[in-house]
């Protein structure tokens, strides 16, 4: 294919290189003359391994040319994006360049053939949820001076290349997404790709966007917590090391998917427990853990948010029952569940509130509950249709298939 990559920094040089590889014409855009430069002579703007070896050979064979401006780009059959997002003095993020790259693609579009197929124009460059709908297509439509569809067609694919590992994570990606406009219209794209042996994602512009952040906010997360309890174990005389390959020796919780799916806040007996004394160790030790020291707090904030989300849904004073009331499925512990506290919560806010558990049916489960929550504990699943809202703390297939399909059922594990 003839592909336009569009900015020549670590990514798009990368992409480029990559592109070269494989086969495909490459036309290079970027404003900066040092960057254009270094490609009109086969060579790369950035250090990252193997890069400036495949570039020059892509130049060799004749497959490279250079630009500056929108000549030459409105026969491509795709354009890729990868023009900075920095950081601006306020810290949002600076959209400029996107901005800048969308206007030449849309001018570009308007000189295209409508016999041609719609160029698709693809944005790899890291922007939030919103990014695209609201700043890309408009952008785009206005140089082009018409709406996607005909001469064009949009779509976010973003980009997930660590440096100095860039042409391995390219080549063997976890996964590739794809957002698009409307589904289906990025198959080009997923012919340039058709070498690569990864899972393909098509899905919205908005969760395409947000899993970029995700990730990010994830490793960096990581790196946070380990460090922080690396300090807690050589405070405690433990080597850091060592309670590392304890810790990532543990692949069935540790490193896995288990507590990674949004939901409910955590609760039961361990957890808010071990929490607070590590927390309150650090802080005794005079070592510095705010992500430790902040878990507690937004658990707390969550669970705030559940109650505001039921009343988004609900409406004030109304009448809710609740699915659940021991900490998790298959245990009738009570000792700080969510489900206990979120009941307090909603009868302090005037709701008349309902609760049924299948896990709870003996008596004596209910003993450390204050009366105002025993007394409305049902022992049999009620009518649905009395009520407002069901929430389903705990989703047991057989309890929500006995609601019925004509009840408005809020699924807290299914957020």
């Amino acid at each position: 294919m003839r592909v336009v990559v569009c900015g020549l920094g670590h990514i798009g040089s990368v992409t480029a290189a990559c592109l070269l590889r494989d086969g495909h014409t490459i036309i290079a855009v970027d404003i900066d003359e040092h960057k254009r430069g270094c490609f009109s002579r086969g060579a790369s703007p950035v250090r990252e391994a193997g890069v400036g070896e495949l570039i020059a050979e892509g130049h060799a064979k004749g497959r490279l040319c250079v630009t500056d401006s929108r000549d030459g780009l409105s026969d491509a059959d795709i354009a890729i994006i990868c023009v900075g997002t920095p950081t601006s003095a306020d810290g949002a993020v600076d959209l400029s360049q996107v901005r800048a790259a969308a206007a030449t693609l849309g001018e570009a579009a308007r000189l295209r053939s409508t016999q041609l197929a719609p160029m698709l124009i693809v944005f790899r460059s890291t922007m939030l949820p919103g990014s695209m709908r609201e700043v890309v297509l408009p952008g785009i439509r206005a140089a082009a001076g018409e709406p996607p569809g005909t001469r064009y067609e949009v779509a976010y694919n973003p980009e997930f290349l660590r440096l100095g590992s860039a042409i391995a994570d390219y080549s063997a990606p976890a996964r590739i997404i794809i957002g698009e406009r409307e589904p289906g219209i990025a198959q080009a794209l997923r012919t340039l790709y058709s070498g690569i042996d990864a899972p393909v994602f098509s899905t919205t512009f908005e969760l395409a966007e947000l899993a970029k952040y995700a990730d990010n906010a994830f490793h960096a997360l990581k790196v946070a917590f380990a460090n922080e309890v690396g300090r807690i174990a050589l405070h405690s005389g433990v080597a850091p090391a060592d309670l590392a390959e304890l810790f990532l020796a543990d692949n069935k919780l540790n490193l896995s998917s288990r507590y990674l799916r949004p939901g409910g806040a955590f609760g039961g007996p361990c957890l808010p427990k071990d929490v607070r004394a590590l927390a309150e160790h650090a802080r005794n030790a005079g070592v510095a853990a705010p992500v430790i020291g902040h878990i507690l707090h937004s658990n707390a904030r969550h669970a705030d948010f559940l109650v505001r989300e039921i009343e988004r849904r609900a409406g004030a004073r109304a009448r809710v029952l609740l699915i659940g009331l021991s900490f998790k499925k298959g245990t009738d512990e009570l000792r700080e569940s969510p489900f206990v506290a979120l009941a307090e919560a909603l009868v302090d806010r005037g709701h008349e509130l309902a609760i049924y558990d299948p896990d709870i049916k003996a008596n004596s489960s209910l003993a450390h509950l204050p009366a105002r929550l025993s007394g409305i504990v049902l022992p049999e699943l009620p009518d649905a249709r009395a009520f407002d809202l069901v929430v389903a703390g705990k989703t047991d297939p057989e309890t929500l298939k006995a609601l019925g399909a004509s009840s408005t059922i809020f699924a807290i594990d299914g957020l």
